[in-house]
């Protein structure tokens, strides 16, 4: 049975809310049960990926209730989203969706369907997956200044066109959102103190179970893993290793958490996301939220125990958290 989800009482003057649950239905019960056996096969690669980004094929799951169409900006594939159903105004919002994979696998049947339900659940909403280059064949040392570039450009176009953006991830692709953002940020301040003019960011950034500390020193980390059926500690370790490539996994480029929080706050970006108890990387996921906290950073967050890493992506299935999780996920999506 469900129950009402708990809205911690926040600090004085914090500016980031928290709503807590602890439920679990039996049918998630049983699925992290048939999970945990073959944690040491599941969300694996299989093979490495090509240089470049991928042309990826639509899923059914997301061409059944939206209209796709694909262009590619900067080199990267990105595919569009619009719900089937007639539009009450033209769309002035733009979701860009960064699945997450380990940095190594394309955009799932899952992620197509969390974009198919952003897409209708958001009003005036187009949401686009990116195809972003995958490690290990396109570590972060190459990838991010690419992925820098395709930043800049979508950001310059959705200026020039009034729409609003909002970056949006799951596990590595929540990692990348994260660095992407902080990094520009940090070099547009450097750039407004020698006059040059204010470039445009997004309104905000959506994290789901995000990676924000790729040196997977947390202590807790390996306190979680008992519980969690999907992911291990030598696979995180091993999917950060092969991301970071040369860099170190202090570098702020890969571990947002290592980044200067506070210019999130100067510039006005909503930090909104999701963690869950049963993850390995909730441990790291709440550090970055309470640094959001501590640095005046405005934003919602779902913290639910006993959920498993990103189970916001069983709704396909039919699994009750993830559809109440998408469902508040869109909810806090409209309001920005």
């Amino acid at each position: 049975m469900a129950t009402r989800p708990a809205i911690d009482a926040p600090t004085k003057n914090s500016t980031i809310q928290v709503t807590t649950r602890h439920d679990r239905s039996m049918l998630m019960i049983l699925l992290q049960m048939l999970l945990r056996p073959f944690h040491n096969h599941i969300g694996r690669s299989g093979h490495s990926r090509p240089k470049g980004s991928m042309e990826i094929k639509p899923s059914p799951i997301g061409t059944k209730k939206c209209d796709v169409t694909h262009r590619v900006v900067c080199d990267i594939h990105v595919y569009d989203l619009i719900t089937k159903e007639p539009p009450k105004s033209t769309p002035k919002k733009r979701i860009y969706y960064f699945g997450g994979g380990g940095w190594q696998t394309p955009p799932s049947s899952q992620h197509w369907g969390m974009c198919s339900r952003l897409a209708q659940d958001v009003p005036g909403t187009t949401v686009s997956l990116v195809s972003y280059p995958l490690a290990p064949n396109n570590p972060a040392p190459d990838a991010f200044p690419w992925l820098m570039r395709f930043y800049r450009d979508i950001m310059t176009t959705a200026e020039e066109v009034g729409e609003k953006i909002i970056l949006a991830g799951d596990s590595s692709g929540g990692n990348i959102v994260l660095s992407l953002i902080l990094e520009a940020l940090r070099e547009d301040d450097q750039n407004l103190d020698v006059g040059a003019k204010r470039a445009p960011h997004p309104v905000a950034i959506f994290a789901t179970c995000p990676s924000t500390d790729l040196t997977r020193d947390n202590p807790d980390i390996k306190k979680t893993e008992k519980n969690d059926p999907m992911l291990t500690v030598k696979f995180v370790k091993s999917t950060a290793k092969a991301w970071c490539g040369d860099w170190d996994p202090t570098d702020r480029r890969v571990s947002p958490i290592n980044a200067d929080i506070s210019l999130l706050a100067k510039y006005g970006v909503h930090v909104h996301g999701i963690t869950a108890g049963y993850d390995v990387l909730c441990p790291d996921g709440i550090l970055f939220r309470k640094k959001l906290e501590e640095n005046g950073v405005i934003g919602q967050w779902l913290h639910w125990e006993r959920q498993m890493h990103c189970f916001v992506l069983t709704y396909p299935y039919g699994l009750r958290e993830a559809k109440e999780a998408v469902d508040w996920a869109a909810d806090v999506l409209k309001d920005d």
